[in-house]
């Protein structure tokens, strides 16, 4: 009986095992959630994000910052939705001349985690890609919840920080004191 064993099957084994083959790239890689907001291109990372849905009836709340849509429920979750776009100033690099048109409506909501119960609302989620930490660029945002710039298909997309986004949203608002 001949042995018809494919030896170059052998050269998957460490990759299956959960071993860590020597030749492969250890750049450190994350997955990205592409997002458009108002012509602009926003990432925020995948393990950031709880859940994507479509908007449904978002609840203004009076006084709310510009950045502050409203609340809104997800999966049994009221969550603070946040604009996006009007977290970072308007000459931010990532617009593009194509879209500087009428601002079509959020169409869904990108849920976050962590305790802050936050939501973003974005016309769109582009696609989830693979991404190279080190590609981030600095950028040049004080006070803008960005991590940094990323350039991906020819496009700016701007590296939101959840973390600073509730901070950010709600910087000018001078809170009410208990008399």
């Amino acid at each position: 009986m001949e042995d018809t064993t494919d030896w170059n099957e052998i050269e998957i084994l460490p990759r299956t095992l959960g071993l860590r083959d020597h030749t492969q790239d250890t750049r450190e890689r994350r997955e990205l959630i592409v997002m458009r907001s108002r012509g602009r291109l926003f990432g925020l990372y995948a393990d950031e994000a709880d859940s994507v849905t479509e908007q449904t009836l978002t609840t203004p709340l009076p006084h709310a910052p510009a950045p502050v849509l409203g609340v809104v429920s997800v999966r049994g979750r009221m969550r603070t939705v946040l604009d996006p776009s009007a977290l970072v100033e308007d000459g931010v690099e990532g617009r593009e001349a194509e879209t500087e048109q009428a601002n079509p409506a959020a169409r869904y909501v990108v849920a976050l985690r962590g305790d802050e119960q936050l939501a973003l609302a974005v016309e769109r989620v582009e696609r989830v890609v693979e991404i190279l930490t080190e590609d981030v660029r600095p950028h040049a945002y004080t006070d803008a919840p960005v991590r940094g710039l990323l350039t991906q298909d020819a496009s700016t997309v701007i590296l939101l920080d959840p973390a600073r986004l509730f901070e950010a949203a709600t910087r000018d608002i001078e809170r009410r004191r208990t008399r």
